[in-house]
């Protein structure tokens, strides 16, 4: 292996990259955040049908992921292996983007095929450009400090991108739109698509791949030879199942959390206030996580963190909220714990590249995000068909006043949850193995054996 791959990237690279997880996470959270709301309170759909409808928009987005991984990884331009799809796929993320979030002049079964394609399209678009954005953060570097770091600017950059869209969205939509949100959505979405587009073309100029190989000449084999490697890669399944199952029920917290705000504590106005303070928190405690993680190792901060969330999670459940400085603080809370998350994910599933490489002969770098992203998104559209179908059952209207039942359920459904599936990634990641002497040890048996 030679001294190239190891060097320490500079800053323009690092913030190159970082800035390019912005435009990513402001579709990202933008749909997580807001279409479910979006669905029930603008077009006005049933909860079951709209988490019908993001359901199978994500599950299509899974299925999509691992076959876009297996082409970004053997696809061969002058502008690299990746960063191709961040010129060309941008144009129309955007414009789908916007399709995503306006209301057609449609009813039934019209209205459902509409919202449905749209969806979909969307889904598509954002597959095509967010499975080889993520693949860069291997191909640029194999030393696992530097990709914590690196991953560090790349969740400062996400971060941003959410706390972006948490704190200007509901503002834009009220100034715009009025009480007419569709308005709203729709100016909202084209903003985020313009940032978007032109964030994107600031990282495709920043970030080089290398000239070397690096690595991706060992890409090879078949889609199922690349599955059966995957299948015997032991860390790499603890670590995707930690975070699947966080991910999974934390959307339980993530997309009620607005429905909460307005109907249980009448904070409607203040929604912008709210989303952002958690992410905020968040972000600034990034670099605190980073620096942890540098120092304590990536098992052990997730331990830590994980262990805030899961007790900030208890208190919104015990405690009777009633203002909107106590809920601030209690998301405040919780967002602390969970800042870690990203920056602690990113970097231990390229770590997995290289072990499943040394015990298996086959390396799969981006077949391997794409793999998780699959699993990821597709538990991730099961959670919110559950969810929408858990509303209606719990006796949610959308635009109405709640019952004291409905409010008390859904704060359990929003708290519970999320802390049984955070408990239960304690319990998993505690038996991870990859530390960074195991990491260099890695490095050393791949590059013994090209030599």
């Amino acid at each position: 292996m030679t001294e190239a791959v190891i060097e320490k990237l500079n800053l323009k690279t690092r913030l190159g990259y970082g800035i390019g997880d912005i435009a990513i996470c402001l579709y990202w959270s933008g749909v997580g955040l807001y279409l479910l709301y979006f669905y029930t309170d603008v077009v006005g759909i049933s909860p079951t049908l709209a988490g019908l409808i993001y359901g199978i928009g994500m599950f299509w987005d899974a299925i999509t992921d691992p076959f876009m991984g297996y082409m970004a990884e053997r696809t061969r331009t002058k502008w690299g292996v990746y960063r191709p799809y961040l010129l060309f796929g941008n144009i129309p993320l955007a414009l789908s983007f916007i399709l995503l979030f306006w209301v057609p002049p449609l009813e039934g079964q019209a209205l459902f095929f509409f919202l449905l394609f749209a969806n979909l399209l969307h889904r598509t678009c954002f597959t095509l450009v967010s499975v080889p954005f993520s693949s860069l953060t291997p191909r640029i570097t194999s030393d696992s400090q530097e990709r914590t770091n690196l991953t560090g600017f790349r969740m400062l950059g996400a971060q941003t991108g959410t706390n972006l869209m948490a704190l200007l969205a509901f503002p834009i939509i009220f100034w715009v739109g009025g009480e007419d949100e569709s308005l709203g959505f729709i100016v909202l979405a084209t903003i985020a698509g313009l940032t978007a587009l032109g964030i994107h073309a600031i990282t495709f100029l920043t970030v080089k791949e290398p000239a070397n190989d690096q690595g991706i000449e060992r890409v090879g084999g078949s889609l199922s030879e690349a599955a059966k490697a995957i299948g015997k890669n032991g860390p790499f399944w603890l670590v995707f199942s930690a975070t699947l199952i966080v991910g999974i029920t934390t959307i339980f917290f993530g997309n009620n959390l607005i429905y909460f705000t307005k109907y249980a504590l009448n904070l409607h106005e203040h929604q912008g206030t709210i989303l952002f303070t958690s992410g905020i928190v968040a972000f600034l405690s990034i670099p605190i996580w980073w620096i942890i993680s540098n120092n304590v190792g990536k098992k052990l901060t997730w331990l830590i963190s994980s262990s805030i969330t899961l007790a900030a999670l208890l208190v919104f459940y015990l405690y009777e909220i009633n203002t909107l400085t106590e809920l601030l603080f209690l998301v405040a809370f919780i967002g602390f714990g969970s800042g870690a998350g990203g920056i602690l994910f990113w970097s231990m599933l390229p770590d997995t590249i290289e072990y499943g490489e040394v015990h298996t002969g086959v390396r799969s770098e981006s077949s391997l995000y794409g793999f998780m992203t699959f699993a990821q998104k597709g538990s991730i559209a099961f959670a919110i068909i559950i969810l929408g179908l858990v509303l209606d059952f719990i006796g949610f209207q959308a635009n109405e006043v709640q019952s004291a039942t409905t409010i008390s359920k859904m704060k359990a459904i929003m708290t519970l949850i999320p802390s049984i599936g955070i408990a239960l990634s304690l319990v998993i990641i505690y038996f991870y193995p990859i530390d960074a002497k195991m990491h260099k040890d890695l490095l050393r048996q791949l590059q013994q054996g090209q030599s």
